[in-house]
């Protein structure tokens, strides 16, 4: 019955033209919140009472049948119109890239778990534990990569800067290895991102290199990452590889890492010199007005949907821009109309000034 349920809801959301990974994502959900006793549907009379389950069965098994009815449904669908895509044997997605990235000892936990996302001791390499929120619907999740693993997140999303445009500003392709050559197809192990963007993974064991921004579009991520299996309601963040076969972090892109710091803590020490007598007793003139919290929310409702990437975005954008963790917490308690109202709001403000090293 749950497969015959995931046919009639997989076929309504794909004919109106929804794409068959968010056609699932919905389907999901929708059988999960009515083994929840969340769900309310119309009678034949038009009253709205609770919907119940299509079979009597625990909600872990319910969720097992309804991915292996939502995978026939996409084979079937594959096969009729014969377009599915072939993909190598080392292509990973769902729980499957997630029993990967377990499987090669790299912890990770549920995204939005109220704990620090830099203390190793909130990850876990547990199958079973990461078998139980799966089972429960949970869908995205944080890998805790230091010590093991560096990643390059390549920004790609559209109407932003290209990440790879900067990043072959920052290395000419003729003198690079030939992994990074033809970016991503060309590199050994890769995660591809909903947004269009990529992580491309590199084993590291180093000293950290507590730089954040390579470049505009390109970021480096050294002690945690959205993990790969991870979906979100754009799409499934896919591993292309094996980690294992990871290539170490190249010496060129260390270099790199060591000028950008260092032009970096130059100008931050520039910033701080006392100024003259002269220039302190003049009134601070600004050739542009500053810029504001307002202009910040303005700039994450733009570029987000969501409630809670927009706090991540804005409490980024205020911290890079010297406002307070308090000032800013303060501002998004303001605004339910732009961030929302949950019970987490606290918590990810705060953890992103954290992650940046401020307060």
């Amino acid at each position: 019955m749950i497969a015959a349920f995931v046919a009639d809801k997989m076929s309504a959301y794909v004919s109106g033209g929804m794409k068959p990974e968010t056609a699932a994502y919905f389907t999901r959900g929708e059988l999960l919140s009515i083994y929840r006793r969340q769900h309310n549907s119309r009678d034949k009379s038009g009253i709205w009472q609770l919907t119940q389950p299509p079979e009597n069965i625990t909600t872990p098994a319910a969720m097992t049948k309804c991915d292996e009815a939502i995978t026939a449904f996409t084979d079937g669908m594959n096969k009729t119109a014969n377009t599915a895509p072939e993909e190598s044997q080392d292509v990973y997605r769902g729980s499957a890239a997630i029993k990967h990235t377990l499987a090669a000892g790299i912890p990770i936990k549920y995204f939005y778990e109220e704990s620090k996302d830099n203390d190793p001791s909130t990850y876990t390499t547990d199958l079973q534990k990461i078998g139980a929120l799966w089972n429960e619907g949970q869908r995205r999740f944080k890998a805790f990569i230091n010590g093991r693993f560096l990643a390059m997140d390549i920004d790609r999303k559209p109407g932003k800067p290209d990440g790879l445009e900067a990043f072959y500003r920052m290395f000419p392709r003729e003198t690079l290895p030939a992994e990074l050559q033809g970016l991503p197809d060309s590199f050994p192990c890769y995660v591809q991102t909903p947004s269009g963007g990529f992580h491309l993974y590199f084993k590291y064991k180093g000293q950290e290199v507590k730089l954040r921004e390579l470049a505009q579009g390109v970021e480096v991520k050294e002690k945690q990452i959205t993990a790969p299996g991870s979906r979100r309601e754009n799409g499934d963040y896919i591993l292309h590889g094996e980690l294992n076969k990871a290539p170490p972090l190249y010496g060129l892109i260390i270099d790199r890492i060591e000028e950008t710091k260092k032009k970096k803590e130059q100008a931050k020490a520039e910033r701080s010199k006392p100024r003259t007598k002269a220039a302190a007793d003049r009134p601070v003139h600004y050739d542009k007005p500053r810029i504001t919290l307002d202009d910040l929310a303005q700039e994450a409702v733009s570029a987000y949907g969501g409630h809670h990437d927009r706090q991540v975005s804005f409490a980024g954008r205020a911290c890079r821009c010297k406002f307070s963790g308090a000032e800013t917490l303060s501002y998004v308690k303001s605004r339910h109309d732009v961030f929302g109202n949950d019970s987490d709001t606290e918590n990810t403000v705060l953890s992103v000034f954290r992650d940046n090293g401020a307060a």
